[in-house]
């Protein structure tokens, strides 16, 4: 039962029913309906929406494309209560494989979860900001470095692509030019924390050294806590 006219419910392949049922009741969902023969077919709930899931033959995880995405009030809030839900069933929370959840950082107004039959669920916050933070890289405004700064947020933040978000950081940061020692400082703590995320230690040791020979003053830092989110702050304060 619902208020609304109108009413969208994805449905979406599994492999097996119960299995990705199972899954979903791991994460705080509710199975509303199972259904084995004469096809499986399921649906699970939580939050007012529901997401329906249909047994297809020779659908995998390896050649599954299908996804959706679910508005919420707080993503940052979903994502935790993923978090723990991961660790208390999985010991771990997977950031690779099938099934896995993207990172998110303080701030960050979306994230992806792919469940056991690979399907993909963006959970987006409500509001306007998520789509401030993607549009970002469009602004004229920018100089090259602050474009390819909110361009490598666009890779990591919106398409779960690191590596595409560190060959742009890479490539700007070679040309750098006259931009603003703040502005540098934000490429390089990005750049670091991806080198992290890649296992590049060699990487992460050059952004590393990078940051120390600004020599960032105390005011500068100041300045650079109001621009960056939590995250990076206590990234960069444990440099310091």
């Amino acid at each position: 039962m619902h208020n609304k006219e109108w009413a969208t419910v994805p449905v979406l392949p599994c492999v097996e029913l119960e299995e990705t049922l199972a899954f979903w009741e791991l994460l705080g969902f509710t199975t509303t309906y199972r259904q084995l023969r004469p096809y499986q077919y399921g649906a699970v709930g939580r939050g007012g929406y529901e997401l329906h899931f249909v047994r297809v033959k020779g659908v995998g995880p390896s050649n599954n494309y299908s996804g959706c995405l679910i508005m919420v009030a707080d993503a940052e809030k979903v994502h935790q209560d993923f978090t723990r839900s991961f660790k208390k069933g999985y010991g771990k929370v997977p950031g690779a494989g099938t099934p896995r959840i993207s990172r998110m950082k303080p701030g960050q107004t979306r994230f992806t979860l792919t469940d056991v039959a690979g399907n993909s669920i963006i959970f987006i916050s409500y509001g306007e900001k998520d789509q401030e933070t993607y549009s970002k890289a469009d602004e004229a405004s920018l100089t090259p470095l602050q474009k390819s700064i909110a361009t490598a947020v666009r890779f990591s933040d919106f398409k779960n692509d690191e590596r595409a978000a560190a060959k742009t950081l890479d490539a700007a940061l070679k040309r750098e030019g006259k931009e603003s020692k703040l502005d540098i400082a934000e490429a390089l703590l990005m750049r670091l924390d991806l080198a992290r995320i890649l296992k590049e230690h060699k990487r992460e040791k050059e952004c590393r050294t990078g940051l120390m020979s600004l020599m960032i003053t105390v005011d500068e830092l100041a300045l650079l806590k109001q621009r960056l989110n939590a995250h990076y702050w206590k990234l960069l304060e444990g440099l310091m």
